[in-house]
C-alpha cells in the first residue's frame, strides 16, 4: 500500500487534472496542496506562497465561491497593485506610513442565489427582512470598526466634526461637560483601539469622504447588501458562527446577553474575538454600524445588485428620512444583532452605542 502522503497527493493531482490545471498523469509537485485549501485564508496563504500559480487558485478560489482580485492598494502617487483572494481576510491599507487608516479586506461577489433577510421561523425574525436574492459585485470593507485613533485623525485634519464626546461645550464632551453619559464609560470610549462611537450619520459619510479624498480611493459607507454579505461571511444563519449565541462554550460577540466580559457594561475594543471566515471583528454586536442606505420597509424593493438606497423613496414609508444601522451592540440583546436585523433612526442621531465601518469600490 502507498503511504498516505503519496496517496494523497496522487489523489490531488487527479482533481487538478480534472480542473485542467496539469496534464493527466503529472506528479503533483511539493508544496502544490492547494486542493487542502479549505478556507479563503489558506488559500491566501498558499497564492502568497506560490504567487505563479495563479490561475489554480482562481479554480479553486471558485469552488469555494470565493475569487482572485488584483487590488489598487496606496494613495496616486505610490499605489501598487496586490493579488488578494476575495474571502481571505488579507488586509491593506491605503495610508502610507504613520496614517491613520482603516485595515481593509476584500469581500467576493455574492454567489448565485444569495439572499439577503431572513426566513420567517429565524428567532427574532421582523417583517422588514423579507428574503431576496441579490447579486453583489467583489468590494472592500473595514477589517475592524472604524476607531478612535482613526477618526479622530479626520477631525485633526478638519474633514470631519468631533463625536458627541468631544463636542467643545457640549453637554456630553468628557471633559467639561456636565453630563456623565460618555463619562462612565471611560477608556472604553475615548481609548484609540476602540470604536469610535456618538457619531451621526452625517458623521460617518463626512468620514468616508475624507478618507476618498486623502486616498484617491472610492470610500464609502456600505450598503445594507454589502455589510450583509460580509457580516455573514457565507454563512445562512442568524449569526456567521452558527444558530446560538455562543459556540464551543465562548461568546463569540459582545451583546446583552452573549457572554462576553463587555456584555452590557461598554464597547469591546475594536480588535475583540476572533475575526469571521473573511476577516471581519465584531461584524456582529458591540457597536452599531451605520450603512448608506434610506430605510424602506420594504427591504425587497432594494436594487437587484445590492447597491445603497440613496434616495427617501421607499414604496411604503419614503419621505421620513430614516438611515439604517446593523449589526447590534453591546447594550442590546442577541437577537438584534443578527446579520438580517434591520434598525434606523434620523441621520442626526448620536449615541454611545453607534459606530461605523467603511467600504471601498474596487477598480474593474
Amino acid at each position: 500500500m502507498r503511504p498516505a502522503r503519496a496517496r494523497a497527493a496522487a489523489a490531488a493531482a487527479g482533481v487538478l487534472t480534472s480542473l485542467g490545471l496539469c496534464s493527466p498523469g503529472a506528479a503533483l509537485e511539493p508544496g502544490q496542496d492547494i486542493l487542502a485549501a479549505a478556507s479563503g485564508a489558506a488559500l491566501q496563504e498558499f497564492l502568497d506562497k506560490n504567487g505563479d500559480q495563479r490561475t489554480a487558485v482562481e479554480a479553486r478560489a471558485k469552488a469555494l465561491g470565493l475569487g482572485v482580485i488584483t487590488v489598487r492598494i496606496g494613495p496616486k502617487v505610490q499605489e501598487s497593485d496586490r493579488l488578494l483572494v476575495a474571502g481571505g481576510g488579507k488586509g491593506f491599507t491605503d495610508c502610507t506610513s504613520g496614517a491613520a487608516c482603516p485595515e481593509m479586506v476584500v469581500v467576493p461577489g455574492s454567489p448565485q442565489g444569495f439572499n439577503i433577510g431572513s426566513p420567517p421561523e429565524e428567532n427574532g425574525h421582523q417583517e422588514d427582512e423579507q428574503l431576496h436574492e441579490v447579486k453583489v459585485r467583489p468590494y472592500a470593507i473595514g477589517r475592524f470598526e472604524v476607531t478612535v485613533a482613526e477618526y479622530k485623525a479626520c477631525v485633526a485634519a478638519g474633514g470631519c466634526k468631533p463625536p458627541e464626546w468631544l463636542d467643545p461645550g457640549g453637554e456630553h464632551n468628557v471633559e467639561t461637560g456636565r453630563s456623565g453619559y460618555y463619562r462612565s464609560l471611560g477608556a472604553a470610549v475615548t481609548h484609540g483601539g476602540q470604536p469610535i462611537v456618538g457619531v451621526s450619520h452625517d458623521d460617518a459619510t463626512a468620514y468616508a469622504k475624507w478618507l476618498a479624498e486623502t486616498t484617491g480611493k472610492g470610500y464609502r459607507l456600505p450598503s445594507e447588501a454589502e455589510w450583509e454579505l460580509a457580516a455573514r461571511a457565507g454563512a445562512k444563519g442568524p449569526y456567521w458562527w452558527g444558530d446560538d449565541t455562543r459556540k464551543d462554550g465562548k461568546a463569540w460577540a459582545a451583546c446583552q446577553g452573549c457572554g462576553s466580559e463587555w456584555d452590557g457594561k461598554a464597547p469591546a475594543p475594536a480588535n475583540a474575538f476572533g475575526a469571521n471566515p473573511w476577516g471581519l471583528y465584531n461584524s456582529l454586536g458591540n457597536v452599531w454600524e451605520w450603512v448608506a442606505d434610506y430605510y424602506c420597509e420594504d427591504y425587497a424593493a432594494g436594487a437587484a445588485d445590492g447597491s445603497a438606497r440613496l434616495a427617501d423613496d421607499c414604496p411604503k414609508n419614503g419621505g421620513l428620512g430614516l438611515r439604517v444601522l446593523r449589526g447590534g451592540s453591546v447594550f442590546y440583546k442577541p437577537e438584534l444583532m443578527r446579520a438580517a436585523m434591520r434598525v434606523r433612526n434620523v441621520r442626526e442621531f448620536r449615541n454611545f452605542s453607534v459606530g461605523l465601518r467603511v467600504a471601498r469600490t474596487l477598480e474593474d
